[in-house]
């Protein structure tokens, strides 16, 4: 019996597809877990989440590569008005004359004997020698000085060079760690970004997921009421046709059969809608049609609301995002505060070529730089105030947070726990709706109840149905809604099943 009540459930699902999706041929069932699968990979919200993720990894590194050196290469090609020259004219006129009045009218003596055949026997030269040695060497330097050019260019007026310089930060005043512990910041909030979006689209997947999986359901509660008014209609014939009662209860009969019919026809196209709604959701490649294979749900019993809060106060991504948002003030004041110390860093250059570059510079330098701002206008104290504020309004920002989580999660905790509440009565109550319309059926074949008393005895039963199904739906969608609170979406399958879990079977 079991295996049957399976067979005719999985048979009715494919043959709904069949209905409201005739015009495409591949179906596909897929259990809500497969679907929130499908979705975590497919879905461009959650993979664009996954792309800011990878921007704020690349960015991280990035800002590591800042405790580096940074070597560079640089070109130049100048053009000045002048050329760049030292004119020593007036040292030579200064000194000239000197070298001309003492070779001339020096006397010297102890000149070595530069002979080395007799400067053994007469080691130095008389002073008539010596004299006439050292004033011949002074005419000649003060010659060659006279010859000499003493306007010499330093530097052509064009020139290039290509060279290879080097910058080192060695102290920046936390100016590097900063910018490092910002970029990491940034990542963990961008990863709480994407715990957001899932959880979200939590909700958004339970919505379409479960309202296609209701739809369909309804659509079988009216199906069964166009079954009944049908068959209302003809006892309803017969009866007239005997004469057992009047035409008003006949064309009754006929109004509820028309009604039934469009709101099955209302049904199918409810169902179209949220089919399309789904396929957004989960965004998938390829073209088959989703078919919810997993029932609607209700647990039996849930965790108490203070589990939820501290769940939520531990793993709520919006928590998260407001402790990263309070990390990056507070680095943000560390910088701020470091700009009142100095950067100091190394530097270097090598002249790699050059054309008429000057003789008199040098192939590489190294060196160490220092800049320290004394004063910046009062800029730096009210940065830091500024930073004090922003401070205040994260920690603002935080407790309110909190309260409205907390608030949010009983509410939802509440209306969870009406909604089982509500389960329980409407099943008894579905049971004496079906007993009093098989009641009335039979009186009004006996010809001892009207066709009104008739379509609204059954009008109940499907109302009842259709608010039992509704129950379950508003169930499934604000679970998804707490679990997404607490910031833990992918627990939500955990609650689709075990012995804690009645689920709403298509047969029913």
């Amino acid at each position: 019996m079991k295996k049957r009540k399976q067979f005719i459930c999985t048979f009715f699902l494919v043959f709904c597809g069949i209905i409201v999706l005739s015009g495409q041929e591949n179906n596909q069932m897929l259990t809500f877990e497969e679907a929130f699968q499908m979705m975590t990979e497919q879905n461009p919200g959650i993979q664009r989440a996954k792309q800011q993720i990878k921007q704020k990894e690349y960015e991280l590194k990035a800002k590591k590569g800042l405790y580096m050196p940074r070597v560079s290469l640089s070109a130049k090609a100048v053009s000045m008005s002048d050329m760049l020259h030292l004119d020593l004219t007036p040292v030579k006129d200064a000194i000239t004359p000197l070298y001309n009045t003492l070779g001339t009218y020096g006397v010297y003596s102890g000149v070595p004997n530069p002979d080395p055949a007799t400067n053994t026997v007469v080691p130095v030269l008389s002073d008539d020698q010596s004299t006439a040695a050292v004033r011949e060497k002074l005419l000649e330097a003060g010659n060659e000085i006279s010859n000499a050019n003493w306007d010499e260019v330093i530097q052509e007026k064009n020139f290039a060079t290509v060279s290879a310089d080097v910058m080192w930060p060695l102290f920046t005043g936390g100016k590097i760690k900063g910018a490092n512990d910002a970029a990491d910041a940034e990542l963990a909030i961008s990863k709480e970004e994407l715990r957001q979006t899932e959880g979200d689209l939590l909700t958004e997947l339970a919505t379409r997921y479960y309202g296609l999986t209701l739809g369909m359901q309804v659509l079988k509660v009216r199906q069964q009421m166009m079954d009944i008014a049908d068959q209302h209609y003809i006892d309803a014939q017969k009866l007239f046709d005997n004469g057992m009662i009047a035409k008003v209860e006949l064309l009754h009969a006929r109004v509820s059969k028309n009604e039934a019919e469009r709101q099955l026809k209302e049904a199918k196209r409810n169902i179209e809608i949220v089919h399309s709604g789904l396929e957004a959701t989960l965004s998938p490649d390829s073209t088959f049609n989703i078919l919810p294979a997993s029932h609607l749900f209700i647990n039996k019993e849930l965790q108490d609301i203070s589990y939820w809060v501290n769940k939520a106060y531990e793993t709520n991504p919006q928590l998260k995002k407001i402790n990263g948002k309070r990390e990056l003030v507070n680095i943000n004041n560390k910088v701020n505060k470091g700009e009142y110390l100095p950067t100091i860093a190394m530097i270097g250059s090598y002249n790699l070529a050059e054309k008429n570059l000057s003789p008199y510079m040098p192939d590489w330098i190294v060196g160490v730089g220092l800049k320290w701002p004394v004063f910046e206008g009062l800029g730096r104290k009210n940065k830091i105030k500024a930073g004090n504020t922003l401070e205040n309004q994260v920690n603002f920002a935080e407790q309110k947070a909190y309260s409205d989580i907390k608030a949010y999660i009983t509410k939802l905790h509440e209306t969870l726990q009406m909604q089982m509440e509500q389960r329980n009565e409407l099943e008894s109550t579905l049971e004496l709706a079906q007993e009093y319309a098989e009641s009335t059926q039979k009186a009004f074949k006996e010809g001892l109840a009207t066709s009104t008393s008739v379509v609204e005895a059954y009008t109940k039963v499907a109302q009842v149905k259709a608010l039992r199904l509704k129950v379950f739906y508003n169930y499934d969608v604000t679970l998804a809604q707490l679990i997404q609170t607490a910031g833990v979406p992918e627990q939500y399958t955990a609650f689709c099943k075990g012995n804690n879990t009645i689920t709403e079977s298509l047969i029913n």
